[in-house]
């Protein structure tokens, strides 16, 4: 199939949605969330995993999936098969790729699944914002304040894993809720995670996502997010974030506070499992506030962006009066081992190519 046989228009559409977050480092950081846009009745463009959103060009950085067999999939999916459904749905979802002549043979993201049963146009992030919300046990109850009689439902997802069991809860999730009021909510938050917004335009999906954001900002007042800096340093960059260096000394951060406050997977992704695996690409002078990436631009600017988004949050949530909400060591554990995120991770160490 070539590549000039899917609506290009929609195609520049996905671009559009991919720049309007990948170029705020407060809405996305390194290669965390994700985009897509229905291109017909059958197939879908989604943003490829391990990609940033703001690489997503016309005819790079995403993929295209049969997205009606694999809502298909979601809506008639057998629990009770005694089936490894995560490695299933993710097999599922790497068959029905449509190799498109001129498009790079990619993976689709980890979250093609739920993206396949949303509306025509996607997008998650991981905004600073609302993890504000979704990294506090108040989060829920804070968001019935916050969003009281908005022109928009929105609905929250406890923690589940990522992948097949996160788009089967919110498929289930939004079959109930239409089957109460009539109508998907468009607004997603879930818990240690980020935020969802999905509609059938490309405008409507950017407002919601802003709209959604600058209510929050508005009512924690959290303050701009730092400016991210980096500097070339012998093999690799140094960090010139002062508001990472202030916050290590300020907080008395050492290398287990990255454990026992676990706030959802980009952070173990990008910071615990570089700090864990000891291969040198991420050094961090507790005493001095001093952080070292040895690694390329590409992978030392997300994991830049992820630790000054991770301290942004915990600074703010504590600002707020709320508790930090904490992954188990379960939850931990199926990050730290699951193959799709050390995939995601070595696309980004390879600078997206």
């Amino acid at each position: 199939m070539n590549i000039c046989e899917f609506n290009k228009i929609k195609i520049n559409e996905l671009v559009k949605i991919s720049r309007n977050a990948g170029d705020s480092p407060d809405k996305v950081q390194g290669g965390g969330g994700n985009t897509s846009v229905k291109l017909d009745e059958r197939y879908m463009a989604v943003k490829a995993s391990g990609f940033m959103l703001n690489q997503v060009t016309p005819d790079n950085g995403y993929v295209i999936v049969d997205y009606a067999k694999i809502k298909d999939f979601y809506n008639n999916v057998d629990l009770s098969s005694g089936k490894d459904l995560e490695k299933e749905s993710q097999e599922f979802v790497n068959n029905n790729v449509v190799e498109v002549d001129g498009l790079k043979k990619l993976r689709p993201s980890v979250e093609a699944g739920f993206h396949s049963i949303l509306r025509d146009y996607v997008m998650h992030t991981h905004s600073v914002y609302a993890n504000i919300l979704c990294c506090s046990c108040e989060g829920k109850a804070e968001a019935e304040k916050i969003f009281a009689g908005n022109e928009f439902k929105w609905i929250w997802i406890p923690y589940v894993n990522p992948g097949f069991t996160l788009s089967h809860h919110i498929n289930e999730t939004l079959k109930k809720a239409a089957e109460a009021d009539g109508e998907i909510p468009e607004v997603i938050f879930m818990e240690n995670h980020g935020l969802i917004v999905h509609a059938d335009s490309s405008e409507r999906c950017i407002k919601l996502h802003d709209t959604v954001n600058e209510r929050i900002k508005s009512f924690y007042n959290p303050g701009d997010f730092p400016k991210v800096l980096l500097e070339p340093s012998g093999n690799g960059f140094i960090s010139c974030t002062e508001f990472l260096s202030s916050f290590i000394v300020r907080e008395k951060v050492y290398k287990s506070y990255f454990y026992r406050n676990a706030l959802y997977p980009d952070q173990l992704v990008y910071i615990n499992s570089n700090l864990e695996s000891g291969n040198g690409k991420l050094n961090i002078d507790f005493a001095r506030g001093e952080v070292i990436y040895n690694t390329n631009l590409n992978e030392a600017t997300a994991m830049e962006e992820t630790l000054t988004a991770y301290f942004y949050v915990i600074e703010n949530v504590r600002k707020a009066g709320l508790t930090l909400k904490t992954m188990t060591e379960g939850q931990i554990a199926f990050i730290m081992n699951w193959d799709l995120e050390k995939y995601r991770k070595t696309v980004i160490g390879n600078g997206g190519k």
